[in-house]
């Protein structure tokens, strides 16, 4: 199990996905992404297709809350 950390993907997770091939992570690890994920952004459609291809990924997601992301209330 390996943990990484990153931030600012904005919606954009092509790097993330390189880097989840080129180091051929697994489920196991870990990736915290610092704020600005942007991954609950528009609260529609286009977030729940964007959370199925994250969860396609070979690797776990911890996402803190940025201010690219909805706010619950």
């Amino acid at each position: 199990m390996h943990f990484y950390i990153t931030g600012d993907t904005h919606r954009n997770f092509d790097r993330i996905e390189d880097f989840c091939y080129g180091y051929e992570t697994t489920t196991e690890d870990v990736m915290i992404i610092l704020g600005d994920a942007g991954i609950n952004y528009w609260l529609d459609l286009s977030d729940k297709e964007l959370k199925g291809q994250l969860s396609e990924m070979n690797i776990t997601f911890f996402c803190v809350h940025g201010n690219h992301e909805a706010r619950p209330w």
